[in-house]
């Protein structure tokens, strides 16, 4: 069996102690970090990217779901979800093939969920099938409290922006740059993450390569080629496709 380096995240001490004393029996792991929530998981699989990582679903700030669904690695890790949910969010857990370790486990239960992950080696996380969970009937109850906040990283903490306050999302290289009215923030994840993620009702995507908050649309101008230049909240200026302009004037009703 191939040695997994290997991350856990779980926001109870005791679960996070337990799932330690558990993976130092297995000699096929190798513990690189230890997250005591969603923000500080999601940070460390980029860092140090893990090929296993153990997600509880149940995490403040950020789920073990919206953790998995905005990792953004070349080589996905393979991820195994920690729960003590009930039957049928169990069952959509199965439907959607992926694997999950139902609180309380023990020892030969977590070897058997590593030795499943060690027979599909290659096969890393399929991000369709978290976000099928997360448009399913059980998303509700994994909603955490900062649900319309996107998490900004700053060198110690987590900043918290709401979505009300975003202005635009553009790509930048590799990466994408949020906005604000007064600043921007350099993001390690893709705009296809941003549109899935945010409301449809709120947001829109103008072209390949920028998504607006439709609250801060300020003005639009009729540009060349039946598209349209738009001018939001904070001055900046972005051109929409021609595909997307006819859908911006359904979406702003004029």
């Amino acid at each position: 069996m191939p040695k997994f380096r290997v991350l856990i995240a779980d926001d109870e001490l005791p679960a996070r102690n337990k799932m330690k004393r558990l993976l130092k029996k297995i000699d096929s792991v190798e513990l690189i970090h230890a997250a005591e929530n969603g923000f500080d998981a999601l940070e460390h699989i980029h860092s140090l990217k893990p090929n296993l990582v153990f997600l509880d679903i149940e995490m403040p700030g950020m789920n073990g779901l919206e953790v998995a669904e905005n990792i953004e690695l070349d080589e996905m890790p393979a991820v195994v979800f920690a729960t003590a949910y009930s039957e049928h969010a169990i069952k959509a857990f199965e439907l959607n093939a992926l694997d999950y370790l139902l609180k309380p486990f023990n020892e030969e239960r977590l070897r058997t969920a590593i030795e499943k992950v060690a027979a599909n080696q290659g096969t890393g996380l399929d991000k369709e099938k978290i976000a099928e969970i997360l448009k399913s009937e059980i998303a509700d109850e994994i909603k955490t409290p900062f649900a319309n906040k996107v998490p900004i990283p700053t060198r110690d903490r987590y900043k918290l922006v709401d979505y009300s306050e975003v202005v635009c999302i553009e790509v930048e290289e590799r990466s994408v740059r949020l906005f604000t009215k007064e600043k921007s923030y350099l993001l390690n994840h893709t705009l296809d993450t941003f549109e899935r993620k945010l409301p449809s009702d709120q947001f829109f995507r103008v072209n390949r390569s920028c998504i607006i908050g439709l609250k801060h649309v300020k003005e639009i101008v009729i540009w060349f080629g039946n598209r349209f230049k738009i001018i939001l909240s904070n001055d900046k200026e972005v051109i929409s496709s021609r595909e997307k302009s006819k859908i911006l004037k359904q979406v702003l009703k004029f």
